[in-house]
């Protein structure tokens, strides 16, 4: 009788005992699953009976987490853990304190004091021994997984996980205490919280590789971002970044706690960009004296093709003597050997400017002329010959060129040797007739006077009217002499 009370006795106790550290477990002892905690992989493998595995867990265990085959013995609701905190849908995996829980808690009971800092690092080492869970997983071991559940703890890799190590979603509010956001409590936040789509701009540049998908910034309630990889995202609409315009495009999300957000954005594809000036080069072989036009062949227009060249304006100045060169519809006389900036200026549309600057080399290609006298005389009734007075003809860089044709010299000015006086002759040299090449000289022409030919008439009068005197003077000497020989004769 002793011994039936004494058993009675211990099996009261031990039941007692269990009812205290079971608390309020709702699971029914079905042992119809196996669960295998990969600490190599930090990932829970759930199989069912049949040895299929059908679910699978993101976990924190520890280097202290036990390696081998265990059952679960009990299960709490709450339960305080080391460090004054609590955890949530506890599993008992060993005695000696080892357990399946939720991410500990500051204050039993609050299910927003959830410590931020120990959910974010989900998936590493970061246990004193035992297997964290996200709250839905340990909930969903605290509901379907019986006591005296198979649990067996070994170090593999990830081909010993056949589902795959899930991810998570962080928590990124800067918060350091909150909800987990799996906790299925119906008062949790997120649960309906709608994820955000925001423009990072509405103005796309154009020609950039915006897609929809970068165009916008989509979040969790929990400040995540929010892909394809970890949400489900429709986009209907395009944005052609080669065509200025707008662009309305349609987003529907739905993030992994099964919030839904849609959102319609219109975008509008702007050209910001400064316009380009093309066609303006350097110089170096302008002539001095030629009218050059520095708009030639210059366009302007803007990164979207809006042609600009009618906006383009310039200036040019001469870099010796700092001056501004008048420019008129783009020509340019250049009358000074030296260099000149030419600097061309647009504005576009969108306000933006550009600005180019080129250099002209302006060299003085008037050709080389040496004459043999700036003034001559000639002869009155000679044959005048302008060519005979030019010493040597070269153009700017030695190379001899004859003048013989009106192409290289053009004389003006006539000189008549049958009228002496000053005359001018005008020579204007020119390479190849070109204009910048061209060069003036003036030759001083005295045509000598005529010989005085009455001067030498009056002197042969005179010596002849001499000789008839004299001859007249002898007659009259013989008619005398005759005159005088009859009388003698007479008497």
């Amino acid at each position: 009788m002793k011994r039936i009370t004494k058993i009675l006795v211990v099996l009261l106790l031990f039941t007692l005992f269990v009812s205290v550290k079971t608390g309020d477990v709702s699971a029914k002892e079905s042992g119809d699953y196996t669960i295998k905690v990969n600490v190599g992989t930090n990932c829970v493998t759930v199989y069912d009976k049949d040895g299929k595995p059908v679910k699978a867990m993101i976990c924190s265990p520890s280097n202290e987490t036990p390696i081998g085959t265990f059952y679960t013995p009990v299960k709490y609701r709450w339960h305080e853990m080391i460090g004054n905190c609590y955890a949530q849908y506890c599993t008992r995996i060993t005695w000696d304190g080892v357990l399946f829980h939720s991410v500990w808690h500051y204050k039993k009971g609050d299910h927003s004091s959830m410590s931020v800092s120990a959910y974010n690092v989900m998936g590493q080492k970061a246990s004193h021994g035992c297997v964290r869970l996200l709250c839905k997983d340990a909930k969903w071991i605290y509901d379907h997984c019986a006591l005296k559940t198979k649990v067996v703890i070994f170090r593999g890799t990830s081909k010993d996980d056949p589902l795959g190590r899930p991810g998570f979603t962080p928590i990124r509010n800067g918060k350091r205490t909150d909800w987990d956001p799996t906790d299925p409590d119906p008062k949790n936040p997120y649960l309906k919280a709608k994820p955000t789509i925001k423009a990072v701009s509405k103005e796309i540049e154009y020609k950039s590789k915006t897609t929809p998908l970068k165009a916008v910034e989509i979040e969790d309630a929990l400040g995540n971002e929010l892909t394809k990889k970890n949400a489900t995202i429709k986009v209907k609409g395009k944005i052609d970044t080669t065509k200025l315009g707008t662009y309305k495009v349609t987003y529907r999300v739905k993030d992994a706690a099964g919030n839904k957000r849609t959102a319609t954005i219109t975008f509008k594809v702007v050209d910001t960009k400064k316009p380009k000036i093309k066609g303006a080069k350097s110089r170096k072989d302008i002539a001095m004296g030629e009218t050059r036009n520095v708009l030639a062949n210059v366009k302007a227009q803007t990164v979207s093709g809006s042609d600009l060249t009618k906006s383009i304006t310039v200036k040019v100045k001469n870099n010796a003597t700092k001056k501004r060169v008048g420019v008129n519809n783009g020509l340019v006389k250049f009358n000074t050997a030296g260099e000149y900036t030419i600097t061309y200026s647009v504005k576009a549309p969108n306000k933006q400017k550009c600005k180019k600057s080129v250099t002209y080399t302006v060299i003085d290609k008037r050709v080389i002329v040496v004459m043999t006298d700036t003034k001559v005389s000639v002869e009155y009734g000679s044959k005048f010959e302008p060519y005979k007075y030019i010493k040597s003809f070269m153009n700017y860089n030695e190379r001899v060129d004859l003048p013989k044709n009106a192409k290289n010299v053009h004389v003006a000015g006539k000189v008549d040797t049958s009228k002496p006086g000053t005359y001018t002759v005008t020579y204007t040299f020119a390479d190849n007739g070109n204009v910048y090449t061209r060069i003036k000289k003036v030759l001083t022409v005295v045509v000598k006077a005529k010989p005085v030919e009455t001067t030498t008439v009056v002197e042969t009068t005179k010596a002849e009217e001499t000789t008839k005197a004299e001859e007249t003077t002898t007659k009259a000497e013989e008619t005398t002499t005759k005159t005088v020989e009859t009388t003698t004769a007479a008497n």
